[in-house]
């Protein structure tokens, strides 16, 4: 049986920034090592005359060849080694608020997904990616959705605020519906896009990160954006599955008493759009009875060193050995393949 790293990543570095062109050129980030009063280095990027952070996030149980993917055929041997047939590639700097000049967002989005589509030219049945969507300005990100869909891409990456929009805004309607035609599902991914609210809270993950997307993919349930899309699939990556009980209470607290819809005990359950990427330390068997079996995934983080990063977390969930085989199966090939829309023959 395959198994498919529903959240793997790659960690951005100078060749990314290689496919900015012609006037593009002058939004190139520059990468800066700062002494700390601490004593210790630090390292960012200089974007549009912020330092944006991140850069340490990098798991050392990965070579940095692999995790740059500067040398492929090395992160295939790895990926053989830890028992992976395919990566779905997420981003690491755009995990935060990179900018809010619209122009250079388009520009970092183009070199990025330029990079990653010939990445994929060299390993394309095994490293599929998420495309990173200019997203203040609609018309752009679509034709890059386009663009992306013809090169590699097998998702959208949002995080769970895109600069002022909800995730249920009408705002994003026309990339839902194009998305559904593409048959390209959203990727909700750990991370926040709107700098106010991340600078509020202090940049702390578990406020920022996390719970903004967990409130992100209950606000689409809610106002009806899988009835809406009944072709779009919505997954939410790198943010566990514990929750999953917590949101499916409280959705049907809320159906009667807010949107004048019946209460819906088998809404994850019974939904073919709906996705979650779980964890091995997940209470499974308890998850699963509001999940249902067609609905977890599950992913390594690659190349981080956060504390959802497991290099080993599919290879675990089968030694665990407190899911029947079958379920398994589903966790690690079948349900990512349909997420993502893979072959799953």
């Amino acid at each position: 049986m395959h198994t498919i790293d529903a959240d793997a990543h790659v960690i951005e570095c100078e060749k990314t920034w290689d496919y900015l062109e012609g006037d593009d050129r002058r939004y190139r980030p520059v990468s800066l090592t700062v002494d700390m009063p601490s004593g210790s280095k630090r390292s960012f990027w200089f974007i549009g005359g912020r330092m944006i952070g991140g850069r340490e996030n990098v798991g050392k149980d990965t070579s940095q060849e692999s995790r740059e993917l500067a040398n492929i055929d090395s992160r295939l041997r790895h990926m053989d080694e830890i028992g992976t047939a395919v990566q779905v590639l997420y981003p690491t700097l755009f995990l935060r608020p990179v900018t809010d000049n619209p122009r250079i967002e388009l520009a970092l989005c183009r070199s990025y997904n330029r990079w990653m589509a010939d990445i994929w030219s060299k390993a394309k049945d095994r490293l599929r990616w998420a495309v990173q969507l200019p997203l203040m300005t609609l018309d752009k990100a679509l034709d890059e959705l386009r663009w992306a869909r013809g090169n590699g891409a097998c998702a959208v990456f949002m995080r769970g605020l895109e600069t002022n929009h909800t995730l249920h805004d009408p705002y994003f309607f026309p990339l839902y519906e194009e998305a559904s035609r593409l048959d390209m599902p959203i990727g909700i991914h750990s991370g926040i896009g709107n700098f106010a609210v991340n600078d509020a809270m202090g940049g702390e993950p578990f406020r920022v990160a996390k719970l903004v997307v967990i409130g992100g993919f209950h606000s689409m349930i809610l106002r009806g954006i899988p009835e809406r899309f009944p072709a779009l699939r919505i997954g939410a990556i790198e943010v566990a599955a514990q929750w999953v009980p917590y949101l499916v209470h409280d959705l049907n607290l809320r159906f009667p008493k807010l949107e004048r819809k019946e209460a819906r005990p088998d809404v994850l359950r019974g939904s073919r759009q709906l996705f979650v990427a779980c964890q091995t330390d997940d209470d499974l068997p308890y998850v699963l009875q509001y999940a249902g079996e067609d609905t977890l995934m599950i992913g390594s983080d690659y190349g981080h060193a956060d504390n959802a990063s497991e290099l080993l977390a599919l290879k675990r969930l089968k030694e665990k050995g407190e899911l029947d085989p079958r379920v398994i199966d589903k966790i690690l090939y079948f349900n990512p393949a349909r997420f993502y829309g893979l072959s799953s023959d």
